[in-house]
């Protein structure tokens, strides 16, 4: 175990020790999990960080799907569904029924809003547009939002039980099968599905429909979220191998897109885009830890841990000096904070590192500062509060986001 101080104004001297030891150590310790933050009085603040995001998505009328906020996104499927999936957690640590109940009542109005097709072998499939039925099936956005139900359908039974998961297997055989039409009547042709099967991309997940185009060239983010997160949860609701191969064949190829230096190309539809580097890091984190939490395969879990450590590594080094990456209210920014959650899960299950554990907590002490939260835009901003809140629960009960069953 590493115990050093950050000293970066030698040439990053820190992070090469802790890349040293880690190779000296070969194979990333499986351990029992370490508590992030054992502090009793830190995590009763946590908490209640926690229970003011729930306490706000509350107020702001989540289940009415067109939440009371200043900015234009009020109906999108993913915010929506990311504040969801806060409330269970918020459900779990602070008890508050109230918050199972808004989750659940908003993930009744996503499964109504669900619409169905045919794919060309006349299989049943079911599609989300993102803000509403004529905006565009961006596959990256209806994987969150499936994926998050998914974290629901442990709290349900009976009648509704079965239509979340009609509604996931819907989705599923949308994203393998694809459609025999344009499902939104736009001219734009039918799809073979969106799962690439063979060459050097097998395993990518394309766009769904982009630009007023087919997009079925690799997606980064959809071959993340939905590809490896979706599709590692379905699996673990549904014990259905082929789910468990799209999301391990979707994990291996965003292990194989990392760079030499941890960082994670966004490429959506042939083109490398080098804006939103953080935005990235965080969908990918999602799917990786998705698929981490979720695989049976300890030969998978294997290579996700010895890779992700040049992913930490790169998080150390872009991490600013007030502990959060990007630029403030940035687009990149607001969606950076699920970063930390690869961070969580690499401290607490893989290698119990002083360094990583200096930067989770330099994060979310930047949080406590009531100042700070306006400054980043939480409780106002619904992208920013919606992935904080998922980082706060998951700091301090680490995995509780992706629990499924």
């Amino acid at each position: 175990m590493i115990h050093l101080k950050h000293t970066w104004s030698i040439m990053n001297r820190p992070v090469l020790l802790f890349l040293g030891m880690l190779i000296l150590a070969g194979e990333p310790a499986q351990a029992q999990v370490t508590a992030v933050v054992p502090d009793a009085q830190t995590r009763v603040q946590l908490t209640e960080l926690l229970r003011s995001i729930c306490d706000w998505t509350l107020s702001v009328e989540l289940q009415s799907g067109e939440i009371k906020v200043r900015e234009r996104r009020r109906t999108s499927i993913f915010i929506n569904s990311n504040l969801a999936r806060v409330l269970i957690a918020g459900y779990e640590l602070c008890g508050d029924r109230r918050y199972l109940e808004e989750a659940l009542a908003w993930f009744d109005r996503l499964a109504a809003q669900q619409q169905i097709t045919v794919s060309a072998g006349g299989d049943t499939v079911g599609w989300w547009g993102d803000f509403s039925l004529t905006t565009n099936i961006y596959l990256a956005d209806a994987g969150t939002s499936a994926s998050a139900m998914a974290t629901a359908v442990r709290f349900t039974s009976g009648a509704r039980r079965k239509t979340y998961l009609e509604a996931l297997h819907r989705f599923a055989r949308f994203v393998a099968l694809g459609c025999a039409e344009d499902p939104q009547n736009q001219g734009r042709g039918g799809s073979p599905g969106w799962i690439i099967t063979s060459g050097a991309d097998r395993g990518a997940l394309g766009a769904g429909y982009y630009r007023g185009q087919l997009a079925i060239a690799p997606y980064t983010i959809s071959t993340a979220v939905t590809g490896s997160g979706f599709f590692s949860a379905l699996y673990r609701l549904s014990g259905n191998p082929d789910y468990l191969k799209i999301a391990e064949e979707a994990g291996l190829w965003l292990l194989l897109q990392r760079r030499p230096d941890g960082r994670m190309p966004y490429v959506l539809e042939n083109k490398l885009y080098d804006n939103w580097p953080v935005n990235t890091m965080s969908y990918i984190s999602d799917g990786l830890i998705g698929l981490y939490r979720r695989t049976p395969q300890d030969s998978i879990r294997q290579r996700v841990a010895e890779s992700i450590t040049r992913n930490i590594q790169w998080l150390i080094v872009n991490q600013n000096k007030q502990g959060v990456w990007g630029h403030m209210r940035s687009e990149d920014q607001q969606r950076s904070q699920g970063a930390i959650n690869l961070m969580v899960l690499y401290y607490s299950e893989i290698s119990p590192e002083a360094m990583v554990l200096e930067s989770i907590e330099k994060n979310y002490r930047f949080f406590l500062e009531p100042k700070n939260l306006r400054r980043y835009g939480a409780l106002d901003m619904p992208i920013s509060t919606g992935f904080l809140g998922l980082s706060i629960a998951e700091i301090l009960e680490p995995g509780i986001t992706y629990r499924v069953d």
